[in-house]
């Protein structure tokens, strides 16, 4: 939260030098002839506040946080465990900050002495050829497979119970390989203490204050035998979460008795008596099977049938839940394509994450703790982004509301809870020491200045059209209103532009000579080329057009939960935001025919070589514009924030700007390809530029699958619309949609994932993978209920 503005000490009058004063009185003390004893206090207490003022602001800065509203499942999330450290390949945890962390982590047995490649976090350095949840509720189950890098598999199955769980992990792997599987629990808090058992069925137990007493027990099956006998670990050592497999593996010894292969054990000799760190080795073959239960007063002993039993039930009211939803089955969809519609779901459900902690917040110059939360929210990838996105939670709700909308309330409170009282929301949560491990120190700061997309108010404004939801889930809706009308506010207040209509994404770099176009971090863009010399005075279409949408949100929530003025100060909001003409007058282009940004440009810029006397190549390459910039619309870069106008539905049906717009999507030459729509038109000079000579393009060609979903559903919208237009909308829709299932079905088979995003050229995955978060979107695009 910004410093509050508070009002200068008042001047004191003084009297005037001139005046005598009669009769002259003998001389006084040094002190009263300086000042009167009344001065002097008011001097005194004035120093005083300003001294604590600048204490309080430097020393002792405060970011607020808005009241918390309250959970919507207390009964259950505290005590109920699911897989909510997505960055792990299988790890475990409640969501409540008191909750102990299970996890996995295993590696092939060497058979000479050497470190081995350990498997504990996902990293695409594993290099592994693919792991997915193909059934996962987010909620009660999951079932996931692991490809080994040898054609192996290593499948993990889980189902919660009570306040326990139970796994069934299988090594299926190739022949006459070793692998030794690590299974542990951390501490998260001083009352916590673990303490070892003399049997797999009993090797742990302790006492937690979230699930009181307990016992961890393994159970090899199907005639699993160990190579060696288990090893264990106990240790009351504080060690940082980052840090878990370096630990084990610097614990580790390595056995070589004669005639027998090499064995790597745990060193045991150096176990406590009790702690908060404990850990069991099992060295298996390349064909074994184990089930694992953690037991509580509530959840006893579960035989193997049992678990068999519950996760088929589960499963089957998953699958049940998922037709339901989608309504893949009767489509003509292949068998791959069908498989990577599924992997899409459960992999976006297995990879919710829950957190506690601070973030970090860059505030009076200064870095400071803001919190704590108690967050909860879905992942975009589980190796590389394992942690909540303001601008993507939008998109990933989209999906996952038509499995569990309770659950997408549940993320959209939480991001609820991390406003601040001006109304500010971190554009990334990274919460706690885990979240931090997987982020560059230089980007965990934020900053309340910078906003992000309100991607909520788009799953908003599906929730708000469904009847059952309103009917199941109105009291919450009625508490998300005030919170999501001060979001709007505080966006539209801080992200201003240099008129009433007009709105500017702050953070962007106006001194920066290296990049060709500086970046729009806030947009959620990044790269996609705006105003060539950021000024004060520039304005950007899709913030306009997420503050359109915003506003008929904000105005259907009102008339349902608002009093009568804020009804029609909402109504008065959406008139305003929403109006074509204004629109039109601010960013329509009739020469270029389309909306664009507006702002100090330049046409003819280039990265070249400029003369650094302090760099060791004696020069640096920089921005150059050959044509001095001047206020306009940017007309050169039309690509994907071009379309927000149609993606938003703020274009009237019988509108030319409309046909303008499918016009340029359906041009192979700007927008248009074989896999999807590019980033940007081919003819830009911005089309695959780098941004610095060594930054990538980004936003600048490659195709992102969220805005071509909310291509597809404006397309579907105006399909459905009187007007000369729709004819071509509907064909442009099944097109885009046919390119892109196909394309992204192609390279899941090849591949074995989903991807950031795609070459607009070849069609190949690119950027990280597995990657889902919004491109797992294509569920929804296959389905026929994009937008109910």
């Amino acid at each position: 939260m910004a410093p509050r503005h508070r009002r200068p000490p008042r001047e004191i009058e003084t009297p005037s030098a001139t005046i005598r004063y009669e009769p002259v009185v003998e001389k006084g003390s040094w002190l009263q002839s300086c000042c009167s004893w009344d001065l002097l206090v008011f001097l005194l207490l004035v120093s005083g506040a300003c001294g604590f003022i600048v204490l309080h602001l430097y020393l002792y800065p405060t970011l607020d946080k808005m009241s918390q509203l309250p959970n919507i499942d207390p009964d259950n999330a505290p005590f109920t465990w699911g897989t909510y450290r997505p960055h792990m390949y299988f790890g475990l945890r409640t969501r409540s900050p008191f909750s102990p962390l299970f996890g996995m982590m295993w590696y092939e047995q060497p058979d000479t002495i050497q470190r081995p490649h350990i498997r504990h976090w996902c990293h695409q350095d594993d290099r592994l050829p693919g792991y997915y949840w193909y059934e996962a509720d987010g909620r009660t189950f999951g079932r996931q497979n692991i490809s080994e890098a040898h054609k192996g598999v290593i499948e993990t199955d889980w189902i919660n119970e009570a306040n326990g769980f139970a796994a069934r992990v299988k090594l299926n792997m190739a022949k006459g390989r070793r692998y030794n599987v690590i299974l542990y629990f951390s501490a998260q808090e001083l009352a916590t203490r673990f303490r070892l058992g003399k049997h797999l069925k009993d090797i742990f137990y302790g006492t937690n204050e979230l699930l009181g007493a307990f016992t961890f027990s393994v159970h090899l099956k199907n005639g699993t035998k160990l190579n060696s006998s288990h090893s264990t670990m106990l240790t009351d050592e504080r060690i940082p979460v980052e840090k878990y497999q370096d630990y084990i593996m610097e614990n580790t010894q390595a056995y070589n008795a004669p005639n027998q292969p090499l064995h790597y054990l745990l060193n045991e000799k150096k176990n406590s008596e009790e702690g908060k760190f404990i850990a069991v080795q099992l060295n298996l073959g390349n064909d074994a099977e184990f089930d694992i239960v953690l037991q509580t007063e509530k959840l006893k002993a579960m035989k193997s049938e049992e678990f068999s039993n519950t996760l088929r039930s589960r499963s089957y009211n998953f699958n049940k839940k998922y037709e339901n939803a989608f309504q893949l089955g009767g489509k003509n969809y292949t068998k791959n394509q069908l498989k990577m519609a599924k992997v899409a779901i459960s992999n976006m459900l297995g990879s919710m994450g829950y957190w506690y902690g601070h973030n970090r917040v860059v505030f009076n110059n200064l870095i400071h703790p803001y919190g704590p939360h108690a967050f909860f929210s879905a992942v975009p990838s589980r190796p590389f982004f394992p942690r909540g996105f303001l601008w993507d939670e939008g998109f990933h709700q989209m999906l996952i509301r038509k499995m569990d909308p309770k659950m997408t309330l549940e993320v959209i409170v939480s991001w609820m809870n991390v406003m601040d009282t001006s109304g500010w929301i971190p554009r990334e949560m990274i919460v706690g020491s885990e979240a931090e491990a997987k982020v560059p120190a230089e980007f965990i700061p934020q900053r309340p200045d910078v906003a992000n997309p309100p991607t909520l108010f788009y799953v908003m404004d599906k929730l708000i059209h469904d009847e059952r939801t309103i009917s199941r889930y109105s009291g919450i809706l009625k508490l998300l209103y005030p919170r999501l009308e001060k979001w709007f506010t505080w966006l539209r207040i801080t992200q201003a532009g240099p008129s009433r209509t007009t709105f500017r994404w702050r953070g962007r770099n106006s001194t920066i000579l290296s990049e060709l176009n500086p970046k729009t971090l806030s947009s959620g863009l990044d790269d996609f080329p705006r105003a060539s010399h950021p000024t004060d005075n520039e304005y950007h279409l899709d913030l306009k057009c997420w503050l359109a949408l915003a506003s008929r949100v904000l105005a259907r929530l009102a008339k349902s939960y608002g009093t009568e003025q804020e009804y029609q100060k909402a109504s008065k909001a959406m008139e305003e935001l929403n109006n074509f003409e204004t629109l039109q007058k601010d960013h329509w282009s009739e020469e270029a025919q389309g909306f664009f940004d507006y702002g100090k440009h330049s046409k003819d810029v280039a990265l070249a070589p400029v003369p650094a006397s302090g760099s060791p190549r004696q020069f640096e390459y920089q921005r150059v514009a050959s044509l001095a910039p001047t206020y306009q619309l940017v007309t050169d870069a039309f690509g994907y924030n071009n379309l927000f106008p149609l993606m938003l539905k703020m274009i009237p049906a019988r509108s030319p700007a409309l046909k303008a717009t499918l016009d340029k999507i359906r041009d192979p030459e700007v927008l248009w390809t074989n896999y999807g729509l590019r980033s940007i038109s081919k003819k830009s000079p911005y089309y695959l530029a780098k941004n610095t000579e060594h930054d990538p393009p980004y936003w600048r060609g490659y195709i992102w699958i969220n805005v071509n979903y909310m291509v597809l559903s404006s397309l579907h919208h105006y399909s459905e619309q009187n007007g000369p237009h729709k004819d071509l909308a509907k064909k442009i829709f099944h097109e885009l949609r046919t390119n892109l299932v196909t394309n992204m079905a192609n390279q899941f088979q090849k591949t074995g994932f989903l991807w950031e995003n795609y070459d607009d050229r070849t069609g190949q995955g690119r950027g990280c993978h597995p990657f889902t978060g919004w491109s797992s979107l294509i569920l929804l695009i296959m389905s026929d209920n994009l937008d109910t």
